[in-house]
C-alpha cells in the first residue's frame, strides 16, 4: 500500500469513528423500576445533561463539535459586527474587525467546549442515572 493510500485509509477510519454516535453505559434498575420507567429515565437524564452541557447525546462527537463551532462562531460574529458596525452595502463586502474577531473568538470557544464534551456528558449522565436508582452494568470502550 502506498503512503497516500495509507493516509487516506487512516483518515477514513478516523472520520468513521468521529461520525459514529457514542454508546452510553448500560444500566440496570436497583429498585422496582419498570422497563418503561428505565427507558424514560435514561431519555430524561440524556436531555437534562445535554441541555446543561450543550451536548446532544444522539449526535456524534464530531457533529457536536461542528455545531458548537458554527453556533458560537456565528454568535460571536453577530456580536462583533454589532459592536463595530456591519458593512452598510453589499458592494462594500469588507468585514469589520469586530466581525472577524467575534467569529474567531466564537469558533475557538466552540472548539474548546467540544474537546471534553462527551466525557463530561457521560459522567453527568451516569450520576443522573445513579441518583434515580440505577447502577452501571457495562461501560462501552472510550472514544479517543
Amino acid at each position: 500500500m502506498s503512503g497516500r493510500a495509507a493516509a487516506v485509509a487512516l483518515m477514513c477510519a478516523l472520520l468513521a469513528q468521529a461520525c459514529s454516535v457514542a454508546r452510553l453505559p448500560e444500566t440496570a434498575a436497583t429498585g422496582e423500576q419498570t422497563a418503561t420507567q428505565h427507558r424514560l429515565d435514561a431519555a430524561d437524564c440524556k436531555a437534562e445533561v445535554g441541555y446543561r452541557h450543550n451536548y446532544n447525546g444522539d449526535d456524534s462527537p464530531l457533529a457536536n463539535a461542528l455545531r458548537n463551532v458554527f453556533v458560537l462562531g456565528t454568535s460571536g460574529a453577530a456580536l462583533g459586527g454589532f459592536l463595530t458596525g456591519l458593512p452598510t452595502t453589499v458592494a462594500a463586502s469588507t468585514a469589520s474587525d469586530g466581525l472577524i474577531a467575534g467569529a474567531g473568538a466564537g469558533g475557538i470557544a466552540g472548539g474548546a467546549i467540544s474537546v471534553s464534551g462527551y466525557s463530561r456528558f457521560e459522567r453527568e449522565w451516569i450520576a443522573c442515572m445513579e441518583s434515580r436508582g440505577y447502577r452501571i452494568v457495562a461501560t462501552p470502550p472510550a472514544i479517543n
